[in-house]
């Protein structure tokens, strides 16, 4: 007792020793709870992916570590059943993929923008969205979510379209079929939600040390972002229809002069505007092993940081991870902003294995060869492969001519191309007839000059070595902008002169 006595006067007596007990307590709960929410916050994953055929319907089959929240539309011209998860991770084992049975030719996976998953089925028939069901784990199953298609008619397919057919929170819109044909609900119907395929671009400072931990997302409802010392003042479009921004020819920026605001008299750093091809749920063209995506995100940040070395620019990217971002917004990025180049990357593939070299393409309602339209076709088709919505985009939009560009902005665009050929042929092979042109929808900027960079063929085994190479990649991102820095040297004597 005597000992205890002491003890007490020691520590402030038992009031002490309960406030001290208590904050213990406390912080003991505090981290218990704390690990229990990061458990319940975690991300499910898909660990696999596979098919069902019967006689009379086609089930799709994903199964998950935990259950997560979906939403399923559809979309035509060519059909398509669109699934949104919360974003998750996908561990579906190499090779596993969904082809060429039942109704499904196809399934393509990945991160449609920050929160969202996507997966796309393409259909070889029109087919309509019957039942869908996410089952708990049991009896050794994982938690599962379940698709069923049945054979339809293609105005009754068409009939889906416009719709949330279903979804996990309550939201969808339920379409009328026979009596004999109806499906236990999964969800009541409250209030039709229409998909919101847009993402929202990263814009990446220069200043970044990685590319990505410095980005900003622009929010497109109130184009505003944060202030910051180290980013370029930039803002996000509008995510609406492409009639108004592509109607409007704004004033030619002039290189050296900066386009951006900033007052009377101050002279800007030029803005670079680089595109890293494809992303997301769209992995672009394939090699072994290989996604274009990968490359040209890895070959955007190289070259963002060559340009900040030489101080004399500055550079955003269009995305800085791996999500989708639709053709629209990439080259409205630039026009918004007052960017005064435009450089997107991308690396193609080629059914000879033996095709190899680089190409530099600008735009021309004509193209300039087969294989130059071939591959702008595909290139175009990058919103289609992602499931986004493409039905209420204006038809006249879609074809901007090349008489409605301003005409400075060909020929600079085409100068550009010229200059970027000569300092590529220094550091890799070069295809014949190296400065192409074609009718790709991501250069149709009518007041930024563009070019699209095909960094090579990853269809090739010496190619994708290369371009999957950190030494050969930070070269690229060297030629790259020494070109830039030529091309507005040569800008600023006509200027001057």
């Amino acid at each position: 007792m005597r000992k205890f006595n002491a003890f007490l006067s020691q520590t402030g007596g038992p009031a002490r020793i309960g406030r001290t007990l208590l904050l213990a307590i406390l912080v003991a709960a505090a981290g218990l709870c704390g690990i229990g929410a990061e458990r319940a916050w975690a991300k499910s994953a898909v660990t696999d992916a596979r098919l069902g055929i019967e006689a009379e319907r086609t089930r799709v089959v994903l199964d998950l570590t935990a259950a997560t929240g979906y939403s399923l539309f559809v979309l035509g011209d060519p059909h398509r059943v669109v699934i949104d998860l919360d974003e998750v991770d996908w561990q579906i084992p190499a090779g596993r993929v969904l082809q060429g049975r039942g109704l499904v030719n196809a399934m393509r996976y990945g991160l449609f923008k920050v929160g969202t998953s996507r997966i796309v089925l393409d259909l070889s028939a029109p087919a309509r969205v019957a039942h869908v069901v996410q089952l708990p784990a049991a009896e050794g199953h994982p938690p599962r979510l379940m698709i069923d298609l049945v054979a339809a008619a293609d105005g009754d397919f068409r009939r889906q379209i416009g719709r949330t057919l279903f979804a996990s929170d309550g939201t969808a819109s339920p379409i009328l079929v026979a009596a004999a044909e109806v499906v236990p609900a999964i969800a009541p119907a409250i209030v039709p939600t229409a998909p919101e395929p847009v993402a929202k671009p990263v814009l990446a400072s220069v200043g970044s040390a990685s590319g990505s931990a410095s980005g900003s997302v622009v929010d497109p409802a109130t184009n505003s972002q944060p202030a910051s010392r180290e980013m370029p003042k930039v803002t996000l479009p509008a995510t609406g229809s492409l009639d108004q921004a592509a109607a409007i020819i704004l004033p030619m920026p002039k290189p050296g002069g900066g386009g951006a605001p900033g007052g009377e008299g101050v002279k800007k750093k030029p803005l670079i505007v680089i595109d890293p091809g494809h992303g997301g749920i769209d992995p672009g063209a394939l090699g072994n092993g290989t996604k274009e995506k990968t490359i040209t995100l890895a070959v955007a940040k190289a070259l963002q940081k060559e340009l900040e070395a030489t101080g004399r620019f500055r550079a955003v990217l269009t995305r800085d991870k791996d999500v989708f971002l639709p053709l629209r917004d990439r080259f409205r990025v630039a026009r918004e902003n007052g960017a005064e180049l435009f450089i997107s990357l991308h690396a193609d593939s080629h059914a000879n294995a033996k095709t190899r070299g680089a190409s530099v393409y600008t735009l021309s309602e004509k193209a300039s060869d087969a294989e130059a339209a071939a591959l702008a076709a595909k290139e175009n088709k990058s919103d289609v492969i992602a499931g986004v919505d493409l039905t209420h985009e204006s038809k006249v939009v879609s074809g901007i001519l090349i008489d409605l560009a301003q005409r400075e902005t060909i020929n600079l665009s085409a100068r550009f191309a010229k200059i970027l050929v000569g300092a590529l042929k220094n550091d890799t092979l070069m295809l014949g007839n190296s400065h192409r042109f074609a009718g790709f929808a991501v250069l149709k900027a009518p007041d930024v000059p563009s070019v699209l960079l095909e960094m090579g063929y990853i269809s090739s085994d010496e190619d994708q070595q290369l371009l999957t190479s950190k030494k050969h990649q930070k070269k690229l991102a060297k030629a790259i902008t020494k070109a830039i820095s030529s091309f507005f040297d040569w800008h600023d004597s006509v200027r001057g002169s």
